[in-house]
């Protein structure tokens, strides 16, 4: 992106959808995800697949800089990977930097207990990410909230990808159905589309050093 700093983070969003076996590209993708983890200036990876389409899959890539993902982005390995990939998936792609994040405990890999939000802002972005905070506190008043993360596009500033977890899906649906929370839900659609997606927790794992 011309102007931006490369020394500033940057988290890329790739939402695959699998045109084929989705054992194959787990393989796959599963390689081309280690070799992410021990790249210079790589910080951590969430994987999530959508419990209603089992067939998309997202992925986000947290990078500490944006000069170490565009050089990655030219390694042989990198190119073959996506040599081998491409042929597997539709693709959508972003770049993001997070704006409100809360960190509390891991989301059990396995279960149903990570959501998707996506939003498109059509007001003032600063009310939209105030009522996104006063949702994660009012979902940190229930048990087993693991955190949330809320990324706002660079590339069309008036997206965002939130991202939600439990430690388990039980602990998720409490959360969900509670009085507060459906509030602040309902605060937060004001001026935006909002989207959820409940997903499958597939990988969350940090840089390999």
């Amino acid at each position: 992106m011309p102007g931006r700093d490369l020394t500033g983070p940057v988290t890329i969003i790739n939402r695959f959808e699998v045109k084929g076996d989705t054992d194959r590209f787990e393989r796959l993708f599963r390689e081309h995800s280690q070799f992410l983890r021990r790249r210079t200036d790589f910080d951590f990876l969430v994987t999530v697949r959508l419990a209603e389409h089992p067939h998309i899959y997202v992925h986000l890539g947290h990078w500490r800089t944006l000069r170490a993902f565009r050089d990655t982005v030219h390694d042989e390995t990198f190119l073959g990977h996506v040599e081998r990939l491409e042929p597997l998936v539709e693709t959508e792609v972003d770049q993001a930097v997070s704006v409100d994040r809360v960190l509390r405990d891991n989301a059990r890999p396995g279960t149903e207990s990570v959501v998707l939000l996506r939003a498109r802002v059509g007001g003032d972005w600063r009310t939209f990410e105030r009522r996104f905070a006063a949702l994660t506190e009012r979902l940190g008043e229930a048990d087993g909230f693991g955190g949330s993360d809320l990324l706002r596009s660079l590339l069309r500033p008036a997206l965002y990808t939130g991202v939600l977890w439990w430690r388990d899906a039980e602990s998720l649906d409490r959360a969900l159905d509670s009085e507060p929370v459906q509030a602040a839900r309902r605060e937060l659609q004001r001026g935006a589309e909002v989207v959820l997606e409940r997903t499958r927790h597939v990988a969350y794992e940090r840089v390999i050093d």
